[in-house]
């Protein structure tokens, strides 16, 4: 009986020690700063998540926006041995030195929320404040759609939040001229440096439109100091944080003081997750980065609703704990007595009791918990799944947004090349001064463009009707044999013109079907169309015609199958599962021209008819697209169907818009034109659009032709043209692509480009003029206007070479001349007078020395300059001799011979030709001044 008393003891001693014990780990926790909200926010996170890890103690020092302070604490956190350092600085530099001290030390360190400017830490959690910058900037640029100005309030100086997040969002500012940051100043992150500087800048009267404040304090400041000035117009405040609760960023949106703010979330949580992975000696990631979110009036009341959850849940689990405290009070008081009770061995019956309910009371106390836990998992979750949604629906938003911001552009694009194609010649129609066969000429372009105009109008208006559901299908019984027969006869003759292979197959022997002739035959086409588009010259277009049984029979059991087959260049097998997208389109928009409709129009049109359209492809071996439409009627409805016929007439005048992309051979206009007329390269690959060009260019030019860039360069490269003109949307190679290369290469940059293009927005602009684009005219352009710049871009390029024939000058002359060509002529130059005292200097060496052919040297040379690379070289050296001539001291013979000629009659003979005066008597007149 006495063993089993001491058994009982013993057991009880180690229950009690085991609820008394300390924490296994000791967390020195350093804050530093003044925003109460956030400090609270971050308190609170982190109590949430120590109650997962009752290993961990967490001792908290808070230097209140004073860095000497926070150093001081951590050295006494030291003094405390910790076990591992949480810190979250105000400044990075000051507070370098203790953390590399703790860390050099072997204590581990997590730097949360700011940066310090050293790499000796274990781990850093925070937001991306770049990334907070440039959302910030995207939203002002959003807000402010006509341009306006900006005052930009930053966070403390020389913090690394306050630096970064104006760097990203002055990134975003810079590309947008029409807005402009008015003001940047520091606000220390404090709510009455806001007030200082905001009321500074109404008193000032300064100007401005939106004001982005590095916190939600400094915002809410600004806010309530403007609404004060009856005469201040409205403007939009930004902030950052976006931290939960009636005072927060989320409140302040929903309650119209802040547009948006931006979500900077608290470390504090995570950091006590990696704290206790460190101290586990588990791997952890060195920078974690917790992503941002923007806030505006949108998602601001759902995120309210889910961090008031948030809340709810954690006032639970505060009454949880003070339940446990309550319940753990007890248990220790139980223990005690239970303890006094074996001591005086009167009670062994009670004890043992005793130990039955603390047994039973732990238990229920662990299952309490388990539930709560499962509980706070299961909310965890939820929010995880609704954060994953709102990126889900955002991303899409924002890809249907780009999506239809693509196809308006490009069909914008495609409406202004016919219009080109009408205003060009009606232009030209007015000046009353063409042949009859040019007049001719001119109205079958105009016909031609009208009617792709009104077929291109008449698309989209059968587009829409799709959109809207408002399109009816009129079926009737058609010989599939006899249709698929007239749309190949069709398209022969594009096919003859590519040399492709057009063959058609029929393995049905009955081959009627009901469909909606009009609109299958769209089908086939767009599909047709696409197979011309993307198969080059030898390949090979087949159409087979099948019968199948379905698989899952209901109104009908057999379909027939139309398999469209090409060589052509393939799908990517990423892109396949897009191409019926509404407005998507493989590839760049400038390379493939084409509005993005065509697929999803032709599939909608056979669902139209419950039939199914599918797509295979490999890319570089080809593809095939599969359009199956029912047998027989059953599937139809009464008012889908008509025994009037809708067949199309054979010569039906919608057909020709197939061959408009085809690049037939171009008419010579022979003109009695001069040897040294100027002569143009002229790049487009819309035949309608090279051939108006020619026909206004001809009779004061010499013409070359090419149908892409790549095509462009090499006629460059073998007939060095006077001016390019070139369309910007090409295959192959763009006009962009094309631009870019010429105007790098040394032995084309001096070459003038005029881009014609459609795409008018500011951004393609730029695009083409830090290519090296000398001019830019826009689509539908004016013949005056093109031929004026073509005068005015050559008279320029003459004006430029009489001045350097008469000066040499070689230095920076604005956008007159291209750098690279500046450059050419100097570093030319430059090897001239290294070699000057060589008479044998050659064009050879020349060429070698630059690295070019002598050909390219010459041509270069005579189109920069108007001299012979003999004359440059001459006519540098006699410039030279200038100076030996004012300062040497030297007779006329040796200034001769030290210039590099080889004798001083040649000399004298070459200095009169290029100065109209003997060196004798020029040396006599500067000697005499």
């Amino acid at each position: 009986m006495t063993r089993f008393i001491y058994l009982l003891i013993l057991i009880l001693f180690i229950q009690s020690f085991e609820s008394w014990a300390a924490p296994k780990y000791k967390v020195g926790f350093s804050q530093c700063t003044t925003n109460d909200l956030w400090r609270q926010t971050q308190m609170r996170l982190m109590e949430i998540e120590l109650s997962f890890y009752p290993d961990l103690e967490l001792i908290i020092k808070d230097a209140r926006d004073d860095s000497n302070t926070q150093i001081q604490q951590i050295e006494e956190l030291l003094a405390q041995q910790i076990d591992l350092l949480i810190i979250s600085p105000n400044e990075s530099e000051p507070i370098a030195p203790i953390v590399e001290q703790v860390y050099n030390s072997g204590i581990p360190v997590i730097v949360i929320d700011r940066k310090v400017k050293t790499d000796k830490y274990s781990a850093f959690i925070g937001g991306d404040n770049n990334i907070i910058g440039v959302e910030a900037g995207n939203h002002a640029v959003k807000l402010l759609k006509n341009g306006g100005k900006i005052l930009e309030i930053r966070g403390l100086q020389g913090s690394s939040p306050s630096q970064e997040r104006h760097n990203g969002f002055v990134s975003v500012i810079d590309k947008y001229p029409e807005i402009e940051i008015v003001r940047s100043v520091s606000g220390d992150w404090k709510t009455k440096s806001a007030n200082e500087i905001i009321n500074e800048a109404l008193a000032e009267e300064l100007e401005f439109d939106l004001v982005f404040a590095h916190n939600d304090a400094m915002a809410r400041e600004v806010r309530r100091v403007t609404q004060q000035y009856r005469k201040t117009r409205d403007i939009f405040i930004l902030g950052v944080d976006g931290l939960p609760g009636t005072e927060g960023g989320i409140q302040m949106v929903i309650d119209n003081v802040l547009d948006a703010t931006f979500m900077y979330q608290t470390g504090g949580g995570l950091a006590i997750q990696i704290a206790n992975d460190i101290l586990n000696n588990r791997k952890v990631s060195k920078q974690n980065i917790i992503p941002t979110l923007t806030i505006d009036k949108n998602n601001a009341p759902m995120l309210k609703a889910q961090t008031d959850q948030i809340e709810l849940l954690h006032n639970k689990i505060e009454r949880q704990k003070l339940l446990l405290t309550i319940e753990s009070s007890r248990n220790k008081t139980k223990n005690i007595i239970l303890f006094f009770l074996i001591a005086v061995l009167t009670l062994t019956t009670a004890l043992i009791f005793m130990i039955y309910l603390n047994l039973n009371d732990k238990k229920k106390v662990n299952k309490i918990l388990i539930d709560k836990n499962e509980e706070i998992e299961k909310q965890n979750l939820l929010l995880k799944e609704q954060h994953e949604q709102l990126k889900k629906i955002d991303k899409e938003l924002e890809e249907a947004t780009q999506a239809k911001l693509t196809f308006f552009t490009n069909i914008s694009h495609e409406f202004k090349t016919p219009l080109t194609l009408i205003k060009g010649p009606l232009e030209s129609l007015m000046e009353d001064s063409m042949s009859q066969a040019d007049r001719k000429k001119t109205y079958e372009i105009m016909y031609r463009n009208t009617h792709r105009l009104l077929q291109m109008i008449n698309q989209l208006l059968d587009f829409r009707m799709i959109e809207n559901k408002k399109m009816r299908i009129r079926a009737n019984e058609n010989n599939l044999d006899d249709f698929l027969n007239e749309i190949c006869d069709s398209f022969k003759p594009l096919a003859e013109k590519k040399n492709i292979n057009l063959t058609f197959q029929s393995h049905v022997k009955d081959p009627r079907v009901w469909f909606d002739y009009e609109k299958i035959e769209k089908v086939m086409f767009n599909l047709l169309s696409n197979a011309f588009k993307f198969t080059p010259q030898n390949g090979t277009i087949s159409i087979i015609l099948r019968k199948q049984k379905v698989n899952n029979p209901g109104l009908f059991a057999e379909e027939v199958c139309i398999e469209v087959s090409d060589s052509g260049v393939g799908i990517p097998k990423e892109v396949l599962p897009k191409i019926f997208d509404r407005y998507y389109q493989k590839g760049e928009s400038r390379i493939v021209k084409g509005t993005g409709i065509g697929l999803n129009f032709s599939r909608e049109l056979v669902e139209l008819h419950r039939g199914r359209i599918k797509v295979e492809s490999s890319e570089g071996k080809g593809t095939s697209v599969f359009v199956c439409l029912p047998v027989g009627n059953l599937h139809l409805v009464e008012d889908e169907m008509t025994r009037e016929s809708n067949r199309r007439n054979s010569n039906n005048p919608e057909l020709p818009f197939i061959q408009e992309n085809q690049i037939p051979e171009t008419e010579n206009y022979p003109k009695n034109l001069e040897d040294d007329a100027p002569s143009i390269l002229v790049v487009e690959d819309m035949p309608d659009v090279l051939e108006y060009l020619q026909m206004i260019l001809s009779d004061k030019f010499k013409i070359f032709t090419a149908t892409n860039g790549s095509e462009g360069i090499n006629q460059v490269l073998e007939e060095e043209p006077d001016l390019i003109i070139s369309d910007v949307m090409m295959p192959k190679m763009d006009g962009f692509e094309m631009t870019r290369r010429l105007k790098s290469d040394t032995k084309t940059s001096h070459i003038p480009i005029i881009l014609l293009t459609a795409k008018t927005a500011i951004q393609n602009k730029i695009e083409g003029m830090e290519g090296g684009a000398d001019y830019f005219i826009e689509k539908p352009f004016s013949k005056t206007l093109l031929l004026s710049t073509i005068n005015n871009l050559l008279l320029s390029r003459k004006k430029l070479r009489e001045h350097y024939r008469e000066t040499l000058d070689f230095k920076d002359t604005g956008t007159d001349i291209n750098k690279l060509d500046q450059q050419f002529l100097k570093k030319l130059r430059n090897i001239i007078l290294e070699n000057i005292g060589h008479e044998d200097l050659n064009v050879d060496d020349l060429a070698s020395k630059l690295g070019i052919s002598r050909v390219h040297l010459y041509r270069k040379v005579k189109k920069i300059t108007d001299m012979s690379v003999s004359e440059f070289v001459i006519s540098i050296k006699l410039k030279k001799s200038l100076e030996y001539l004012r300062h040497s001291g030297k007779t006329i013979t040796e200034v001769a011979y030290e210039s590099g000629f080889s004798s001083q009659s040649y000399y004298t003979r070459c200095f009169k030709e290029q100065f109209k005066v003997s060196p004798s008597k020029y040396m006599k007149q500067f000697r005499s001044n």
